[in-house]
C-alpha cells in the first residue's frame, strides 16, 4: 500500500490523560500538604501552592480540548470544535504509543498560525473502528518524511 486511507479521528477525553491528570495532581496536592505540615508556610510555599494551582488549571483545560484530526492521504487537518478557532493544516509526530493510547505532537504547517505544537491524546476507545488507519496514517506520514 503506497499511502495510508484517509481517516478522520477524534481528539480528546482521553481516558488514559484524564487519569494521569489526577494522579499528578492528587499527588501534588498531597506532597504540599505534607510540606505545610512539617513546615510553616512560607513564601516559597506559597510560590508552590501557585504553580500547581496554575498547572491544575491548565491541566483541566487541556482535557477540555476536543476536535477531529483528519487524514485525506496528503495532509493532515486538526479542526478544532470551537467557533474562534479555525482549521489547521500541519503534521503529527509520535511522542508516546501504547497500543491503545498515542501521544501526537501537532505542528501548524503554517507561520502566520500559532506555532506552538500542540499535544494531541489519542485513544482507540474514542473510534475503535477507525484506530488502525490512524495508526497507519500516522506512522505512513513518518517513513515518508
Amino acid at each position: 500500500m503506497h499511502n495510508a486511507p484517509s481517516v478522520s479521528y477524534p481528539v480528546g477525553r482521553c481516558a488514559f490523560q484524564y487519569w494521569l491528570y489526577v494522579i499528578f495532581t492528587v499527588l501534588t496536592s498531597a506532597m504540599l500538604m505534607i510540606w505545610a505540615l512539617n513546615q510553616s508556610t512560607s513564601r516559597f510555599w506559597c510560590f508552590a501552592a501557585l504553580a500547581a494551582a496554575f498547572a491544575t488549571c491548565m491541566g483541566w483545560r487541556a482535557l477540555k480540548h476536543v476536535g477531529t484530526l483528519t487524514w485525506d492521504g496528503q495532509v493532515w487537518c486538526l479542526h478544532d470544535q470551537t467557533p474562534v478557532s479555525e482549521d489547521e493544516l500541519g503534521c503529527v509526530q509520535v511522542s508516546l504509543d501504547m497500543q491503545s493510547t498515542l501521544l501526537l505532537c501537532w505542528q501548524p504547517a503554517s507561520e502566520t498560525l500559532r506555532t506552538k505544537p500542540v499535544w494531541l491524546w489519542l485513544s482507540a476507545q474514542a473510534s475503535s473502528t477507525h484506530w488502525q488507519d490512524l495508526r497507519r496514517a500516522v506512522y505512513q506520514r513518518a517513513n515518508i518524511d
